[in-house]
C-alpha cells in the first residue's frame, strides 16, 4: 500500500495536469490543509508554491489560480448584500383598456 505522501503527490500531479488542460491560467499555488502541509513539509511542487489553507479538508488539495471559483460563495453573498434597491422609473402611461378615464 502506498504512503499518504505518495498518494497525495500522485493526486496533485493529476490535478495539475487536469488544470493545465482545462484552464488557460497558470496556477498560483497548491493549497493544502495546514496539518498535511506541516506533515509533508513541501514548499514547492513542480515549480508551484505549496501553501497551507484552513479551508482545505485533510487529505485534500486545491489548485489556486486567477480562474478559480474557490470561495466564490462568499463573494456572491457580499455582492448580493451590497446591492442597492432597484429603482423603477415611473412615467406617463396610457390607461388600460378596462380602466376608466377621467
Amino acid at each position: 500500500m502506498a504512503s499518504l505522501e505518495a498518494e497525495m503527490l500522485e493526486f496533485i500531479r493529476r490535478g495539475l495536469d487536469h488544470h493545465a488542460q482545462s484552464c488557460p491560467l497558470a496556477p498560483r499555488a497548491i493549497l493544502l490543509n495546514p496539518g498535511n502541509f506541516e506533515l509533508f513539509g513541501w514548499d514547492e511542487l513542480w515549480g508551484v508554491p505549496v501553501l497551507p489553507d484552513d479551508r482545505v479538508a485533510p487529505k485534500r488539495f486545491r489548485i489556486d489560480c486567477d480562474g478559480s471559483a474557490f470561495g466564490i460563495e462568499d463573494e456572491i453573498g457580499e455582492a448580493i448584500a451590497a446591492t442597492a434597491p432597484a429603482l423603477i422609473p415611473l412615467g406617463p402611461s396610457a390607461p388600460r383598456e378596462d380602466e376608466p378615464t377621467a
